[in-house]
């Protein structure tokens, strides 16, 4: 594995995770461009290109967004002709080509997270790939999209038996463990889905942490892509990612607390040298049809 790190200290202890990831980027990167596949960081990577010139130093991992014909076209690509010797598209709540979202994860390695330690899934680690999507300028349209994006995100907990005791949420999700963990998938990513290709001034991103709000921005942030320095190599951020990250975080300059880093780390356990226990070179997991978001 490439050394992508600039030169640093490594005062969070996770300096080769980042390593790592950033080689898994670099390679969607070399594809997409490749093949003229649209993408762009996403999320706090987005904030890292422009606050740090990079990772955000104690962030371990690396997200970014495609639009769905762009992941459509990814995903085949990646299926006939990837390098899967070395990477693995780990596809969550999969149903007729829809996603809650996507891994590219490097196989030989382990990066484990407490509420699927159990599972029978591929666990190296990762970046995500979370789909844009159009959403529609009508408000009780936009309601119902955000209202099954979030069953998903809800379900997709309750099948990793999350544990959120107590509350409403709480009783939610116990009750949502006790339904079939595919129940109600297809309609609700139908519902996501729906309205793309169609005419609006608005994307989405509702399957993740982010609200109503903060999950809806402008179309024209979005218009255009431009390669930005990412560590020590060029990674794409959408046009107007100041404005993006603005109507996201506010001031978006201020650092956090330390309380706020340590709810946002997802590594518990990982290694960028070894596969993770159970790891298979037939690459059939037999859990994996039931993640959600």
């Amino acid at each position: 594995m490439k050394e992508l790190m600039n030169p640093g200290e490594d005062n969070w202890g996770i300096r080769r995770l980042q390593n790592c990831i950033l080689n898994i980027a670099e390679y969607i990167d070399e594809v997409c461009k490749r093949e003229g596949i649209e993408y762009c960081l996403m999320g706090g990577s987005a904030l890292g290109a422009v606050r740090h010139k990079g990772f955000i130093p104690w962030d371990d991992d690396l997200d970014i967004f495609m639009r769905p014909d762009d992941y459509a076209r990814f995903r085949e690509y990646f299926m006939k002709n990837g390098d899967q010797e070395n990477f693995y598209l780990q596809e969550w709540g999969a149903s007729n080509g829809m996603v809650t979202l996507s891994k590219l994860r490097y196989n030989f390695s382990s990066l484990l997270e407490k509420d699927l330690v159990d599972w029978d899934v591929h666990q190296g680690i990762y970046v995500d790939i979370f789909i844009l999507h159009d959403s529609p300028d009508n408000r009780l349209a936009r309601m119902n999209q955000y209202l099954w994006s979030k069953y998903l995100v809800a379900k997709g907990a309750a099948n990793r038996k999350y544990d959120r005791k107590g509350g409403l949420v709480g009783l939610c999700l116990k009750i949502l463990s006790l339904m079939p963990k595919r129940f109600l998938l297809n309609y609700a990513l139908k519902q996501v889905y729906r309205y793309d290709g169609r005419d609006s001034e608005n994307y989405c991103h509702f399957l993740g942490r982010a609200g109503l709000k903060k999950g809806l921005y402008p179309k024209k942030y979005f218009s255009s892509f431009k390669p930005v320095p990412f560590e020590s190599i060029m990674l794409s951020v959408p046009s107007q990612v100041e404005n993006y990250l603005h109507d996201r975080w506010g001031d978006y300059m201020k650092l956090p607390s330390l309380e706020e880093i340590k709810h946002f780390q997802h590594s518990w356990k990982w290694s960028d040298k070894d596969a993770f226990p159970g790891y298979k070179e037939s690459q059939n997991y037999a859990d994996e049809a039931f993640l959600l978001a």
